[in-house]
């Protein structure tokens, strides 16, 4: 596995799948990390690169698929 893989952002990374998740602290931490870092961590890039999505943003892929259990 990279490095800077993006399944750490997607499912591990504590600040990102609390603030994709609704918490309120985690996604102004979040807003706080993408202001300093120009836009995300080497995480979050890796998954932009990788889904297509920021690191606030859900990936559509997977709410379609929850949509229709």
């Amino acid at each position: 596995m990279p490095f800077f893989s993006p399944e750490f952002c997607e499912s591990r990374c504590p600040v990102c799948t609390r603030a994709r998740r609704g918490h309120r602290l985690a996604r102004m931490l979040q807003k706080i990390e993408m202001a300093l870092t120009g836009g995300a961590c080497p995480w979050g890039r890796a998954r932009q690169k990788a889904y297509g999505v920021r690191p606030d943003q859900q990936r559509t892929d997977l709410t379609t698929k929850a949509q229709r259990h």
